[in-house]
């Protein structure tokens, strides 16, 4: 079974604004104050919708994001140096 694409046209609205048409709204189930992430890439702009969870999973203070951003980036050096990644 093959889905076919929805396709509409809207007017982009002063501050960049747009009304998403109800179709594609009740197609991907989107509720007010759905988040969603706006991608462009290639010249297309892209919307997708995210599902969060209702409670929050954990926090990090920059501390902890600092020293993981420097072991992951100390690992990679590592697996490219073994020739493992590139």
């Amino acid at each position: 079974m093959q889905i076919q694409p929805i396709e509409d046209i809207i007017m982009i609205q002063p501050k960049g604004l747009m009304t998403i048409p109800k179709r594609i709204r009740k197609a991907l189930n989107l509720e007010p104050k759905t988040i969603a992430r706006v991608r462009m890439e290639r010249g297309k702009m892209t919307v997708e919708p995210l599902r969060t969870l209702p409670y929050q999973v954990r926090s990090y203070t920059d501390e902890e994001l600092k020293e993981f951003l420097a072991l992951d980036k100390a690992e990679g050096e590592e697996l490219r140096r073994k020739g493992i990644i590139t």
